[in-house]
């Protein structure tokens, strides 16, 4: 396969003041069409940086970015647009989804040729896990969102972040880019949308940017950054051989979850012991008075 996406020797300072903050420092990397990549490193360590240089909201103090052939630092506002739309589709960690437009127009914003193509909408939300904000209302796709109308539907966070998502499924982008996509989601949700994610987008690829490496051991391969440069680029794998930034935030990661579900059994231990022991209590009590 050829390379789809290409950072040759790109970094990015901000001037603040008299301060230089080197968020990027020389950094190259390509990604092959149809790969699905993880992009991982704590914050600060340049991910949203790369996400910003990717879609052209920002742009690079040296080096070159090129995506399916095109240099898009070259690119004027109407071209940046129509790369957006096309070539590249984002999912942001902070959506931009808009109130008082219903949940059809919402997620129909990820390909308006869509908008009243009914199956193609509630399958998007479906493989979102949203299908119950259509199934659920009287109105269904032409519920309003948010609460600027009387009759509009106020959504929890995880709720937004599953219509942008639906929106991110529908478009028919070459390339998909994903800010954190399910960081208002729970663990098990999480997890499933990581595999649906995987599915649909794995005929064109995708990057994936995240602290959280639940997603990781499904990418094809895992770029990690740390002030700055890459430095690591491997599968989950290989990374776990090496002693390295991967390797230990992985393990403090499963150290986490492992102590978060030792928790929860120490809980469900402690309830079904005291359920017991009301039972216990009350067989007895009724045992008295029959006796009695």
């Amino acid at each position: 396969m050829s390379d789809f996406i290409e950072f040759e020797n790109v970094s990015k300072t901000y001037e603040m003041g008299e301060v230089a903050i080197h968020a990027l420092d020389d950094v190259s990397f390509s990604i092959e069409e149809g790969e699905f990549v993880v992009i991982l490193g704590a914050s600060g360590a340049g991910k949203s940086t790369i996400l910003n240089l990717l879609g052209g909201m920002d742009t690079a103090t040296s080096g070159k970015i090129v995506v399916d052939g095109k240099n898009i630092e070259s690119c004027n506002d109407r071209e940046l647009t129509l790369y957006r739309r096309s070539d590249v589709g984002f999912v942001f960690q902070f959506y931009n989804l808009v109130q008082n437009l219903t949940l059809r127009e919402n997620v129909a914003l990820g390909d308006i040729g869509c908008m009243w193509e009914d199956g193609r909408i509630k399958k998007a939300l479906e493989l979102a896990g949203a299908a119950e904000l259509y199934l659920q209302e009287e109105k269904g796709l032409e519920r309003s969102l948010g609460h600027l109308e009387a009759d509009g539907k106020d959504l929890s966070r995880g709720q937004w972040q599953r219509v942008a998502i639906a929106r991110a499924f529908l478009a028919d982008a070459a390339f998909c880019v994903l800010d954190e996509p399910a960081a208002a989601l729970d663990p098990l949700a999480e997890s499933r949308m990581y595999e649906n994610f995987l599915r649909i987008f794995r005929k064109n690829g995708a990057i994936m940017i995240s602290h959280r490496l639940a997603s990781a051991k499904m990418a094809d391969r895992i770029m990690v950054l740390d002030g700055g440069r890459i430095v690591q680029n491997g599968s989950h794998e290989q990374l776990m051989r090496e002693e390295g930034v991967y390797r230990n935030m992985y393990l403090a990661q499963s150290s986490w979850y492992q102590e978060d579900m030792g928790m929860r059994e120490v809980v469900r231990g402690e309830t079904a012991s005291g359920v017991l022991a009301q039972d216990a209590q009350s067989e007895n009590a009724g045992g008295g008075g029959n006796h009695g």
